[in-house]
């Protein structure tokens, strides 16, 4: 699995479609999540065009196991597709994983622009503003 840790801008670019099959992404993930558990509360951009076919519920629920504590404020996943039910199984992952919204952008850009919205809010409104 492919990824780049933005430390500046507390990001993870994660290419999922990179990694084959979703055993593969699951135990990478976890390994990452390990060995950097502050990552759990950062934002997060998942490549996953082509979306991998074989992840089930139980992958996801031992990812939102291995997770961390939930975050101080609400962190975003933005995954980059162009599924058009990925929607769905985004609104279910913000049940699983408190204090994360799940959104869905058709490109790497797009992404980036939304989580930096996201985060001058957040920044707006720890500030007080």
């Amino acid at each position: 699995m492919r990824y780049e840790i933005d430390e500046t801008n507390k990001i993870l670019l994660v290419d999922i479609a990179s990694a084959g099959p979703a055993d593969r992404v699951l135990e990478a993930t976890v390994d990452l999540i390990t060995r950097r558990p502050e990552l759990c509360s950062w934002d997060w951009i998942v490549g996953c065009e082509p979306m991998t076919d074989d992840a089930t519920v139980q992958h996801l629920d031992e990812l939102a196991k291995a997770w961390g504590p939930p975050p101080p404020v609400e962190a975003v996943t933005v995954f980059i597709s162009h599924d058009r039910m990925l929607h769905l199984w985004a609104r279910v992952l913000d049940f699983q994983f408190a204090r994360r919204k799940h959104l869905i952008e058709r490109d790497i850009d797009a992404a980036k622009r939304l989580v930096a919205r996201r985060q001058a809010a957040r920044a707006t409104k720890m500030n007080g503003k």
